[in-house]
């Protein structure tokens, strides 16, 4: 049995340092002296401990880990939940730092060391959800990486449980402690009485974003950000506001790492593109499925950097080293600072990674993964070598053709996807000339996207040859939602990459939650980012019960104006 102060002159656990302090609760480095051994005790604050909610929530995440073993998976030591006293949980000590600790002492991992860690946590997450659980935090904070006497990655602690739910449930604000808000723009979802949902906004999946049902491929997605983030240094979608972050993971194209970071292989930039589609569906089925493709990925050559375009000599014999396709020098290893002792985990305790955010500002925009721009390799032709026939015969003048060097040859890459600049970059690279002015189309792909190119992507072309580019214009024509219900209204129109705004209007002309009609109007073309507000039917007034707005004679009620 525990004392009400867990750490005092009687208590079980004696402090040694603080390991860190989040909105619900502080983490100390403590010696439980009843079991031996270091433990990270995690303290929910006093000010907390007698609010209900605050304390069933502390207790949940206790509860959640204990349904998981699995060696990547802290062991919870003890909880103590007593009335009129401290409110405490003991977890095992995990060796390592964080993964953003690391990426910030050291740089970017080298992508072997990146893939090691995500197969480590997926490994893990194969656990968690087997426990029917999803952890709904996976993130660089909270993610323990090992390492080994010469710096690889041995192995890694999946930490803080504090968002872990029910697969299918929604993280909604009510289920757990709160350490911050982010507060929606105005006319938001708040204005409207939007409920809000919990998360860390730099990883969370959009169905988490968006208030739905969280599973296990929204782990998976935040597994996909991870990567990006051991990789690249930062989050697949930073932006300068949270706002525009969540704007991002709900409507922007999954990054493709190597165009930032060369020697990726492009099985793996397919393999995070895909961890990071819209839909859950459209991800991998499962942590064990996610893993393999890593697998396969990390075997596959690195990404093979586009050859200069140059004459190519026929000849019988087997291409000499010159028209190779050579592959991309890989980065110079990061230098390892020698870590020998074992931290204490600095983690759960922080929930204030954990931010509440405004749910279904934007909906779930399915996209189609951006195809990874593929190396063009060259083909050249082979021929016999041309014959030196010898005449005694006088010379006599004649018009002789001259012998033509067979064309280089080499395959479209698929830029799809792409901005405008990236794909030029790319395109010539590959020995291709897309410098003419590109044709605008209206998408709900950002300005600049590239959609289309003439010839068509795999093509094979002469080096050297003119592909046309087809841009997204930033402009979009406001679809037609009328007569839908408000659910599906604003999946529409949010998918063509517009923001919304609703306003409920009294009548009876239309079931309730009937769109009635849009401003702007429909078909209307507008740039994307464009606020739309659906008029939603609502409850007609009852008889004798005057209107919102009621007038001396009766007239037909005003459609609203939109939002500023």
């Amino acid at each position: 049995m525990t004392t009400q102060d867990p750490a005092g002159s009687e208590g079980r656990f004696r402090i040694r340092g603080l390991l860190g302090s989040g909105g619900t609760a502080s983490v100390y480095d403590a010696i439980d002296t009843q079991a031996g051994g270091l433990v990270a005790l995690k303290v929910l604050h006093p000010h907390l401990a007698t609010v209900p909610g605050s304390r069933a929530a502390f207790l949940r995440e206790a509860e959640a880990a204990q349904r998981v073993a699995h060696h990547g998976i802290p062991r919870l030591i003890a909880v103590s939940d007593e009335p009129d006293e401290t409110v405490w949980a003991a977890w095992a000590c995990a060796p390592g730092v964080t993964l953003a600790e690391l990426v910030r002492a050291e740089g970017p991992l080298p992508p072997p060391h990146a893939v090691r860690v995500a197969e480590l946590v997926l490994d893990a997450l194969e656990a968690v959800h087997r426990a029917g659980l999803a952890h709904r935090d996976v993130s660089a904070s909270n993610v323990l990486v090992h390492r080994d006497a010469t710096g690889g990655v041995s192995d890694v602690s999946l930490i803080d449980f504090g968002l872990a739910d029910e697969i299918g449930r929604a993280a909604r604000a009510g289920d757990v402690l709160l350490s911050s808000k982010i507060e929606p723009e105005k006319g938001g979802p708040a204005a409207l009485g939007e409920p809000h949902v919990v998360g860390n906004p730099a990883y969370a999946s959009p169905e988490q974003l968006r208030g739905d049902p969280v599973g296990a491929a929204g782990d998976l997605y935040q597994v996909g950000g991870l990567l990006h983030f051991a990789l690249v240094g930062e989050p697949p979608f930073v932006r300068a506001r949270v706002e525009d972050t969540i704007r991002a993971h709900l409507a922007a194209v999954p990054p493709a790492v190597s165009i930032r970071v060369r020697g990726v292989p492009v099985d793996l930039d397919r393999v995070i593109v895909r961890a990071l589609l819209k839909e859950p569906a459209d991800r991998f089925g499962s942590a064990a499925e996610m893993r393999a493709a890593l697998v396969h990925a990390s075997a596959a050559p690195p990404r093979r950097a586009m050859p200069a375009v140059s004459p190519i000599e026929p000849s019988t014999d087997a291409p000499s080293p010159a028209t190779r396709v050579l592959a991309a020098a890989a980065p110079p290893p990061v230098a390892r600072a020698d870590q020998t002792a074992a931290s204490p985990v600095l983690w759960a305790l922080l929930a204030g990674a954990s931010v509440l955010v405004g749910a279904l500002v934007f909906a779930l925009v399915p996209r189609g993964a951006p195809v990874d721009a593929s190396e063009g390799g060259l083909a050249p032709a082979a021929s016999a070598q041309p014959t030196v026939s010898v005449s005694t015969e006088p010379a006599v003048p004649a018009d002789v053709p001259a012998i033509e060097t067979p064309a280089t040859r080499t395959r479209v890459p698929d830029v799809v996807g792409l901005s405008l600049d990236e794909s030029r970059a790319v395109l010539a690279a590959a020995g291709l000339d897309a410098t003419g002015a590109p044709t605008s189309s209206d998408s709900s792909r950002a300005a600049g996207t590239v959609l289309a190119t003439t010839p068509a992507p795999g093509d094979t072309v002469a080096g050297g040859s003119a592909v046309a580019l087809t841009v997204a214009s930033g402009f979009i024509a406001v679809p037609d939602v009328r007569g839908r219900s408000a659910d599906e209204a604003q999946y529409t129109v949010v998918s063509a990459g517009l923001d919304i705004a609703l306003r409920r209007v009294s009548t009876s002309a239309a079931p309730p939650g009937t769109v009635l009609d849009a401003e702007p109007a429909v078909a209307t073309r507008v740039a994307l980012g464009t606020r739309i507000t659906l008029l939603i039917a609502g409850e007609a007034p009852a008889p004798g019960v005057l209107s919102p707005s009621p007038s001396a004679t009766p007239t037909r009620t005003p459609a609203p104006e939109a939002s500023p």
